[in-house]
């Protein structure tokens, strides 16, 4: 009997002792009846361990030697078994059925992709079904499909990480790791790789501790960056002793600068629901004091306040004295978020959880925490984001020509924020849309129409983490809008006239008149208006001196999927010179 087992890896911390005890408490805890058994894999000790039932034969029960199952029920739908591999360089597991919640937390979720790494070919390796996870934009998760002969490196993209691959591997590598799997009838090695790594064959009990033999001696090689431009980081180690309480000290010796109003590394989001996050109607901020007990802090409507509220309060509150004290206030604070005027949360979790930001710890490098995940900038990648970056910028710089009010400061000495920049577009062909969101979606800052192109603007002081939030709000009027145009009833562009006209803003254009820009209009043009935070080093010359990771891949991001899918992108970068004086 054959089985097409998919190989996992145990974190290196845990031994085999510790993993039994731990799991053999859980069965015990959830009142499943099970055996264990010493079992030898080749040549390795190993562990079989069963839960028991009587339902069905399992497909399991004639895969192992007799020896090994003599005694043991396999009869059941969904085989629960668990073979625990203890070989020199850490313990390889094979997950059967309902086995799989109870060595979750022993399991290295790398381990597929990373073994892959190690072995992989680019330009000759075939990928036939992929999933990402998007680190910027809408996207969470996205799956995709190919046909044949779509090449590894035609895929590897900026502001994806893969999490799932089923792979056509290169007849040479296949032919060097796993020529004893190849046949006339099944000349190809296809891997499906995740978590664990998959040969997409089935195998004897024998073929399973040559298989493991192969997996150990790919170890042994250096894993190519090539795979993703970014690594998560999954030592639970460093993240709890380095990067988390790094989170809060940035926090805390910023929090002047958020307090004022100036540009941030910091965004607020709940994890991957962003779009949920941004179009939600109010907000409101809560002090856990006990296990059940809730303080209400403030409700607000402005996501951008969320962040300066809660600082203000733990300052009026005189909880960041210090940063002990800080610290264990922010672990305490959490958000919930409403829509549409209901009582009940559509999200809610904890602060540090919406938390997104990038920080350079000294003799680690710079880290990105996003969606509550750690994840590496692999340096190969950074000279080609920053020339990608410029690249983007000089090509579609409109230079002014939409956009040429320049960004000042106020009487007060602070700069204007985004809605007083904004009104200054008040004027002949110019339509300020500014907080006109039907269904919570803005169409644009700023409307622009020029003969027979349509400008809509979206406007964002700085080139930091809050690109993230501007690639959200242009992807979400470019896809609403295109929606629109295409239904005759255009309820969406009729709703943003009527509060356009509600606000006095229409410049005597009728409804009629407004939805004509957009229906005879040759060309629109969505730009992406940002300015150069830094003094004296404009953002589309010297990207480099720009140390937001996030802002840059947004960017990419946002220009590559417009392109593909919605309009054209341009770009405005806004004169601030002032803003420095």
């Amino acid at each position: 009997m054959k089985q097409n087992p998919t190989i996992y890896k145990i974190e290196s911390r845990h031994n085999i002792d510790s993993i039994v005890d731990g799991i053999s408490a859980h069965l015990l805890m959830n009142k499943k009846p099970s055996i264990i058994r010493d079992i030898q894999v080749n040549e390795y000790d190993s562990k079989l361990i069963v839960i028991q039932s009587s339902e069905k034969e399992s497909e399991w029960a004639r895969f192992f030697p007799k020896e090994y199952v003599k005694g043991i029920a396999l009869e059941y739908q969904i085989p629960s078994i668990l073979i625990l591999v203890n070989t020199e360089s850490g313990i390889f597991t094979v997950i059967g059925g309902a086995f799989y919640k109870y060595i979750l937390p022993f399991l290295d979720t790398s381990y597929g992709l990373n073994t892959y790494s190690r072995i992989m070919n680019p330009i000759q390796d075939e990928i036939i079904t992929i999933k990402t996870r998007g680190v910027t934009g809408l996207r969470a998760g996205m799956s995709e499909q190919f046909k044949d002969n779509y090449r590894l490196m035609d895929y590897i993209k900026f502001g994806k990480i893969p999490t799932e691959l089923k792979i056509k591997l290169s007849s040479e590598t296949a032919e060097l790791y796993f020529n004893q799997f190849l046949s006339n009838r099944s000349p190809n090695i296809i891997l499906n790789i995740s978590s664990g790594f998959n040969l997409n064959k089935k195998l004897t009990f024998q073929e399973l501790g040559l298989l493991i033999e192969i997996l150990e001696y790919i170890e042994t090689k250096k894993a190519d960056d090539f795979f993703s431009s970014y690594k998560e980081i999954t030592d639970k180690d460093l993240i709890s002793n380095s990067l988390k309480p790094a989170i809060i000290n940035e926090l805390f010796n910023k929090r002047n600068n958020i307090l004022e109003n100036k540009v941030s590394n910091f965004d607020i989001c709940y994890p991957n629901k962003i779009e949920d996050f941004y179009s939600a109607d109010q907000y409101a901020i809560k002090l856990k004091e006990d296990k059940r007990k809730f303080k209400k802090i403030s409700e607000l409507n402005d996501k951008s306040e969320i962040l300066r509220t809660i600082l203000r309060y733990l300052n009026d509150e005189n909880f960041d004295r210090n940063l002990n004290s800080f610290g264990s206030k922010i672990y305490s604070l959490y958000i919930y978020t409403y829509k549409n005027q209901n009582k009940n949360p559509i999200l809610k979790t904890a602060l540090i959880y919406h938390l997104n930001t990038e920080i350079n710890i000294k003799g680690l490098g710079t880290f990105i925490y996003l969606d509550s995940k750690w994840y590496k900038l692999r340096e190969i990648f950074i000279n080609e984001m920053n020339k990608r970056c410029s690249e983007i910028l000089n090509a579609n710089d409109l230079k002014n020509q939409i956009l040429n009010e320049e960004w000042q400061k106020k009487a007060s000495g602070k700069r204007e924020n985004e809605g007083t920049y904004n009104d200054k577009y008040d004027k002949k062909n110019y339509l300020v849309l500014d907080t006109i969101s039907p269904d919570s979606i803005e169409l644009a800052d700023i409307v622009h129409f020029k003969g027979k192109t349509l400008y809509l603007c979206h406007v964002k002081y700085g080139f930091s983490t809050d690109m993230r939030e501007l690639y959200s709000q242009v992807i979400s009027s470019a896809r609403r809008l295109k929606n629109d145009l295409k239904d005759e009833k255009n309820d969406y562009l009729k709703a943003v006239y009527k509060s356009l006209k509600s606000k006095k803003k229409n410049r005597n254009l009728s409804e009629q008149n407004f939805l004509d820009l957009f229906k005879t209009a040759e060309n629109i043009k969505y730009v992406m208006c940002i300015t150069s935070h830094i003094k004296n080093k404009p953002v589309q010359k010297d990207i480099k001196k720009y140390k937001s990771n996030i802002a840059k891949l947004s960017l990419i991001q946002c220009y590559t999927e417009m392109r593909t899918e919605y309009y054209d992108l341009s770009f405005e970068v806004i004169k601030n010179d002032s803003c420095f004086s």
